[in-house]
């Protein structure tokens, strides 16, 4: 296997201009002669060619990172991840692995997505987040574009209760008459009492019935992921894996907090658009400013930092955060690979660290470093990396076997033919 992957290599030729190539990357070398027709040189890799690369992506991402790069690193992660898990247990194990980092890093990017919906025009003030907010306006864009270009996408580009809603209006009615039973059982009164019915019927159509549904839809669409995680982490959490429950309920915990922050942050913007621009008092105005690229900056940073675990399979640990997370869902099980990384402070040792000052006197604060991926030189995590050594060395195994049998069936095929 590792001489075909060899060989395979070599026949890839690699230089310069592929490496420039597979990022994206203009090519200085790429001219152009007397006659207009584009000649490529071919160079050698060299400290030059990564100077090129690194100048590239500075200018590509000067401005931040956007959702379409957000997505190309999640999914780069996940298939680098899983050619190394692959290598590591077998391709079925790494699948699976690989398949459960995917959806975390998915929430986590949902979140993100969210962001735009909170702030606003406020995600403008900081460079490192104005991409952000072009591809949600692009993203947008294209969205209405397609639904005005195409109506059965306008019809299916709809969430469940206005599709239902959509299907049962269709569906009731034909060449401009409504067909429904009670529709067809109001028509078919005496017209003695039709009159009266009419009325009713048409009060209940046109006023009660919208009503009712734009009230129950409203509240479903608000408790609509709330009933979603409650459906999948915590009443099917045998089936669910503990890096998705880990997860999807911080963010839970989180938004709880997140909440609180944006409100104070949409009422500061409220205030300097509305009253201190008008009276151009801009001195004040431009106090706030600060304000909000720091606190959306900040925030930013952390749904990607939480996104880069989610996707690398990784915990992180929030003082008061994790622990409230980790009091619904419990330990990470330490005799499963599919569990994720190491989460060291589940092991018992002291969340606080104590400081002695000059005076004799002890100042605790939080520990937020627990190791490099979680991981420190307690008992429990050596035992737990034996299991792994040990889940490791079986799944090789079992890899071995199967390539063997597969290359004894693939000689029998090829002698009996």
């Amino acid at each position: 296997m590792h001489s075909l992957l060899k060989l395979f290599l070599l026949l890839i030729n690699i230089d310069q201009e592929t490496l420039l190539n597979f990022f994206g990357l203009d090519d200085p070398n790429t001219y152009l002669n007397t006659n207009f027709n584009e000649v490529s040189v071919s160079t050698e890799i060299s400290t030059e060619t990564l100077k090129l690369i690194f100048q590239g992506f500075l200018e590509r991402y000067q401005y931040g990172l956007g959702l379409v790069d957000i997505e190309n690193i999640l999914i780069f992660i996940t298939f680098v991840r899983f050619l190394i898990l692959a290598n590591r247990y077998n391709i079925k194990t790494s699948f699976y692995i690989s398949c459960i980092s995917i959806f975390a890093g998915f929430l986590w990017y949902t979140h993100l997505k969210d962001l735009i919906g909170w702030y606003g025009d406020m995600i403008s003030y900081n460079r490192l987040t104005s991409r952000y907010l072009d591809d949600m306006l692009t993203e947008s864009y294209i969205e209405d574009t397609n639904n005005q270009k195409i109506m059965y996408l306008e019809f299916i580009n709809q969430n469940p209760l206005n599709f239902l809603k959509s299907s049962l209006v269709y569906a009731s009615e034909r060449n401009g008459y409504r067909i429904d039973p009670i529709s067809m059982f109001i028509t078919s009164l005496p017209d003695a009492i039709k009159s009266q019915a009419i009325k009713g019927y048409y009060s209940i159509y046109n006023n009660v019935l919208p009503t009712m549904w734009q009230f129950v839809g409203g509240q479903l669409q608000e408790i609509a992921p709330l009933l979603m995680y409650v459906f999948i982490v915590r009443i099917n959490k045998k089936y669910c894996p503990y890096l998705i429950r880990w997860h999807w309920t911080y963010l839970i915990v989180s938004s709880l907090f997140e909440g609180e922050i944006i409100r104070i942050m949409y009422r500061l913007y409220t205030y300097d658009s509305m009253v201190l621009i008008p009276s151009e008092r801009f001195d004040e105005s431009a106090l706030l400013q600060p304000i909000f690229m720091m606190i959306i900056t900040t925030h930013y940073f952390l749904v990607c930092l939480g996104l880069l675990h989610a996707a690398c399979g990784q915990y992180f640990y929030i003082p008061f955060l994790t622990e409230n997370t980790e009091i619904h869902i419990g330990k990470r099980p330490q005799n499963s690979i599919y569990s994720g990384g190491y989460t060291a402070w589940q092991d018992g040792g002291s969340k606080q660290i104590e400081i002695m000052t000059n005076d004799k006197k002890s100042l605790k604060f939080p520990r937020l470093w627990w190791g490099w991926l979680g991981k420190r030189s307690y008992l429990k995590t050596i035992n737990e990396s034996d299991y792994r050594k040990q889940e490791q060395n079986r799944l090789k195994n079992k890899r071995t076997k199967g390539w063997k049998k597969f290359v004894r069936q693939f000689k029998k095929w090829i002698l009996r033919s």
